[in-house]
Formats: C-alpha cells, structure tokens, sequence
C-alpha cells in the first residue's frame, strides 16, 4: 500500500468517527433536553476552534512535516472523542468538542496538504476526488451505523470513534513506500486566470457549509418532535452523504466545472429551493430527497473550493489551511446562528433562515465575480 492510498483510507476512518461524534453528541444533548441554542453551539464551538486550528498548523506542517502533525492531531481528536462516554454533563461535552476540534484542524489541512504535493491540473482534481470520496464513504457509513449504534448504547459510538481515529494515527506513522509518479490527462484545461474562480469556490464552499451545517446541527430537534428515531435520523443523513458520493465521483470524470461558474451558482439555487423544502416536510421520504439535493450540491462546492485553491497554490499547507478554515467558519456560525434563531421562533425556522442566508450570499458570489471581472 503506497503513501496515497493510506491518506485515502485515513480520511475515511477520520470523517466515519468525525461523524459519529457530532451525531451522537448533537443527539445526546438534545435528549438531555439541551436547548436549540445549545444543541447549535455544540457544533459550531468545535468548528470555531477547526477554524483557528487549520489557520495555525497547516501553514506550520509546510515546515513542520506532515506525518507527524497530522498523527498529533488525530491522538488528540481521539482522546477527547472517547472521553465524551463518560460525561452526561452538557457543558462538559461542550469543552470535549472543542478539543476536538483541535485536533481535526490539526490533522485536515495537513493531510491535505500533503495530498496535494508535487500534482497538478487533472492529476490534482483526480486525487482530490478520490480523497473526497473517501471521507465521504466514512461520514456516509458513519451516520448510517452511529444511529444503530446509539440505539444500543448512547457511550457506544464514542468508543467507536476514539479507537478508529487511533488507528488511523498509527497507519499515517507507519512507514510506506512513496506515492507513485502520475502522468498528467493529455489536452487538459486549466482554471482560467483572473476570472474569479478561486474566490468564487471559496464564498460557494462557506455559502453551502453554513446553510448545510445549520440546517443539519438543528434537524435532531426536529427529528426529536416528529418521533424520527435515531436509526431513520442517521440513515437521512447517509442518504445526504451519498448524494455527495456521487457528486465526487462524477466530478472526476467531467471536465466543465474547471472552467465554468455558472453551474456552481444554479446548484447553490437548488439547494435554497431543498432547505426550504425542510422547513414543510413532515415525510421520511421527503427529508430524503431535500437532503439528498443538500449533500450533492455540497460535493460539488467543497470540490470546486479545493481544487481552485491547491490548484493556484505554491505553499500548500497554507492553501489548504485557507480552504478548511472557511470550511469550518461556515461550520462555526451556521448551527450558531441557525440555533439561535430555532431559540427565537419554532424548529421549523432555522431550515427557511439557512434558505434565505444561501440566497443572499449567492448574490453576493454574482456581485464578487462581476467586480473582479471588471476591474481585470
């Protein structure tokens, strides 16, 4: 097994762990009565401190190493995850997520980073898709097993977690041979220079963030009201994450998204026209298919974020830093905001606020684009 294939596998024991701790820490909170508030801080804390964490160590692993820092990052993710089992104490729980949302903003842009070395162009946009799909067989299979396992026991998938994020601390030391040498697709295209498309995939992949992670931080109390079982909760979200599945692998064989923005703005509209969709429905079936529209359209704007940024970058670490940090700001304030508002009014607001909050920011992305071309 060569060196990018262990950051694959790594990337998928990471988000399968990542994603059972925010669900069963979201679900726990919220069946020990936590407010909407509180059950939105629970995520948005731990991506604040991801936000400030990438913005120090991925710029820190183009000196510091890679391996080492991604494995601290990820012992450290895996202490405070497990240690979630053994507190019902909510604000306990709530300085838990913090640290561990140190350790993944420690091992994120590291691993990335170090993906994204000595590639370029379709080389780059093929690792990075099968990177992406990787994490995201691991959330995919995360939130649909976390909800089973939570039925069993609520301490359950946080042990999970601490021993899955160890192993994977243990495979990135273990010594592996160097990834092999990749011949670059023949006639490829590259991102167009000075029209807008790294700043665009930045303000897509903060835009559909913040509205996906609000909207889904807040949906455990909906689920709650509407007697969603834990199980059929997980399995909504599994169906979110394959949507996103498929994005990734799509996007690897399809060459339009590199050069055109236009798709990423209609997509971002579609997923405005799904949250509100959230906001009404009341059917199992019905959250499946808006989420579904959610997790795809998040694919394609994390993907096009990335992509347009290692692809412009010299100093990765830094690049990737900057793409995870506005990653996680859209992760900080969305169930922030999103909670605040579900406090405010009713459970179904903060779905038509995440609407409302995408549309405006893809206006913004419009008016972002239109300045940029202008003055160049």
């Amino acid at each position: 097994m060569n060196q990018l294939h262990i950051l694959y596998l790594v990337a998928a024991l990471m988000d399968f762990s990542v994603s059972g701790v925010m669900f069963a820490l979201t679900r726990r909170a919220a069946e020990l009565g936590a407010s909407a508030f509180v059950v939105g801080l629970l995520g948005s804390l731990m991506f604040g401190v991801y936000m400030a964490g990438a913005l120090i160590f991925g710029p820190l692993s183009d000196t510091w190493g890679r391996r080492q820092l991604a494995a601290a990052g990820a012992l450290l993710s895996a202490v405070s995850g497990a240690a979630c089992a053994f507190t019902t104490n909510v604000p306990v729980l709530l300085g838990l997520s913090v640290l561990f949302g140190l350790g993944i903003g420690a091992f994120w842009p590291t691993v990335i980073a170090w993906l994204g070395e000595g590639a370029e162009g379709g080389t780059l946009s093929r690792r990075l898709a099968r990177f992406s799909m990787s994490w995201n067989v691991g959330l995919l299979f995360g939130f649909a097993l976390t909800g089973k396992l939570f039925t069993y026991s609520a301490q359950l998938p946080f042990y999970v977690a601490g021993a899955l994020i160890t192993g994977a601390a243990l495979l990135l030391l273990a010594p592996v041979a160097p990834a092999p040498a990749e011949l670059l697709p023949p006639g490829q295209r590259t991102v167009p220079a000075g029209r807008g498309f790294r700043k665009t995939g930045w303000l897509a992949n903060f835009a559909l963030t913040f509205a996906m992670s609000g909207a889904v931080a807040l949906f455990p109390k909906l689920a709650t009201a509407l007697d969603i079982t834990a199980d059929k909760h997980g399995l909504l979200l599994a169906i979110s994450r394959g949507a996103a599945l498929l994005a990734f692998w799509s996007l690897q064989h399809l060459e339009f998204w590199r050069t055109r923005l236009w798709p990423l703005w209609v997509a971002q509209a579609g997923v405005v026209l799904a949250l509100v969709g959230i906001g009404i429905a009341g059917e199992f079936w019905q959250f499946a298919i808006t989420l579904g529209v959610v997790g795809a359209v998040s694919g394609y704007t994390y993907q096009a974020s990335i992509y347009f940024t290692l692809e412009e970058s010299s100093a990765k670490g830094k690049g990737s830093a900057f793409h995870e940090a506005i990653l996680a700001s859209g992760m900080f304030l969305g169930p922030m905001l999103a909670g605040a508002v579900g406090e405010r009014y009713d459970l179904r607001s903060p779905f038509y606020f995440c609407a409302a909050a995408l549309a405006v920011m893809i206006i913004a992305q419009l008016l972002v684009v239109a300045w940029r071309r202008r003055t160049t």
